[in-house]
């Protein structure tokens, strides 16, 4: 009977895991869940930053607010990503969670570079912790 259990409590923390979305698989956050166009328009002096979410249900009742530099920009639900051209040099990404959801206010500093492209990845991990960090997937 205990190896039920721990067999019956693996599935159910590996069916609340989230996985990350292919880039180009994310579908584009359009309509009033971007929430500006200030940095919608590339230039040749300007580098790209992609924020998006994973898939899964984990922290699926909830949007995340994404901002630049404390600037509100958009809200993501699961598999959404957001795409923005900003000048070189350091700017905060920043994003929280809203709605019935675990987590909170996650930050960092990036430095973008003209005519290059990073990609973030805001995420639930089975436990509830919310994060947002460099990705490659």
């Amino acid at each position: 009977m205990k190896h039920l259990f721990i067999i019956l409590g693996a599935f159910a923390l590996s069916a609340c895991s989230n996985t990350p979305v292919p880039t180009n698989q994310a579908n584009e956050v359009t309509g009033s869940k971007l929430l500006t166009t200030i940095y919608s328009s590339p230039t040749d002096n300007t580098g790209t930053l992609i924020v998006k979410r994973d898939s899964g249900k984990m922290g699926s009742l909830c949007t995340v607010h994404v901002f630049i530099d404390g600037i509100p920009l958009a809200n993501l639900e699961s598999e959404e990503k957001v795409t923005f051209h900003l000048s070189p040099g350091n700017h905060i990404l920043s994003a929280n969670p809203k709605g019935a959801c675990p987590g909170g206010l996650s930050e960092l500093t990036t430095d973008v570079t003209a005519k290059k492209t990073q990609v973030f990845r805001a995420s639930f991990a089975s436990a509830g912790d919310f994060s947002l960090s460099p990705t490659a997937f």
